[in-house]
């Protein structure tokens, strides 16, 4: 959990060699530090993967994104391996897809979905493709490339 104002909880849980950090509410400038801080707790632990859930993040800025991005550095850099679970909130969704930050974080493609996307996005934009990416089946960010007339 994201220590806040209003909720209080266990920051890292250790299972074996493996470190979950779940996250809850707001992931934003203030609440960003605690994420740093409880990656870090894991990473000494020296876990085998670090797992973030961020299923229960209700909103998502630049810097939580960012906490986001740090941690999956810091585990690539200590040789652990990263793993951000969900399903992902909508706001989580839209950053990710606006900044084009998916496969930055490891998500990849879901092929059971494209179809479905590519049929969306060329009813919208008249033509183009789009992609869904997972995390282990367990979430969903929607990506969308377009199609650039020249």
């Amino acid at each position: 959990m994201i220590p806040s104002p209003r909720r209080q909880g266990r920051t890292v849980l250790l299972a074996g060699r493996y470190g979950l950090v779940p996250l809850a509410g707001e992931l934003d400038l203030a609440t960003a530090p605690a994420v740093r801080d409880a990656v870090r707790a894991c990473l000494d632990s020296q876990p085998a993967l670090l797992r973030i859930d961020i299923s229960g993040v209700s909103f998502c800025d630049c810097s939580g994104l960012g906490a986001l991005l740090w941690a999956r550095a810091e585990a690539v850099r200590a040789g652990v391996g990263f793993h951000l679970s969900g399903p992902f909130q909508p706001v989580v969704t839209r950053i990710v897809d606006a900044t084009g930050t998916a496969t930055r974080l490891g998500l990849a493609p879901q092929p059971a979905q494209r179809a479905v996307e590519q049929r969306a996005v060329e009813q919208q934009e008249g033509g183009g493709s789009g992609t869904t990416f997972d995390t282990a089946q367990q979430g969903q960010v929607r990506a969308t490339s377009r199609k650039v007339a020249r």
